[in-house]
């Protein structure tokens, strides 16, 4: 039963995975700010579209990275350090001031190196999380997937 689960998600889900990571996400693509609230934190929709209007890139990638390195923003690093989009220093976590401040740095960071000239998924993926990139991939698709509805 395991192997034709896993047989159906791959015929089935990765043309699709494929095909959506590797679309460019520095490309700004209007979100209706009042559904993007809804999948979000209270307030948050229209920091993460403005992050994203400043920085020429996807909004919808941009709350499904934090969604994702945030723990859908329950974990310990988005509570007691602000850090929203999973950034780390040599020492650890980073901590920011506020969450806003997070998701700005984040977007600007995006245009900066190391990742400046990657503009696909696939791409940021390598660099984001160098330990295991296809995971990273795989679960940011499934934020983006859920956050869809709110474009």
């Amino acid at each position: 039963m395991k192997s034709w689960v896993i047989c159906s998600l791959l015929a089935f889900g990765l043309p699709a995975v494929m095909h959506a990571s590797e679309e460019s996400f520095r490309i700004f693509r209007p979100v209706d700010p009042v559904k993007l609230e809804r999948k979000v934190p209270a307030g948050y929709g229209k920091v993460f579209i403005e992050a994203a209007r400043e920085n020429n890139i996807d909004p919808i990638l941009l709350v499904a990275i934090s969604g994702h390195e945030s723990g859908a923003w329950k974990s310990a690093a988005a509570r007691h350090k602000n850090n929203w989009m999973g950034l780390m220093t040599r020492f650890g976590t980073k901590r920011f001031a506020t969450s806003e401040q997070s998701i700005y740095y984040a977007a600007e960071l995006l245009n900066r190196r190391p990742f400046k000239g990657h503009n696909t998924l696939s791409e940021l993926a390598s660099i984001y999380c160098a330990t295991n990139p296809s995971y990273w991939k795989l679960c940011v698709l499934k934020w983006e997937k859920l956050l869809a509805g709110g474009r």
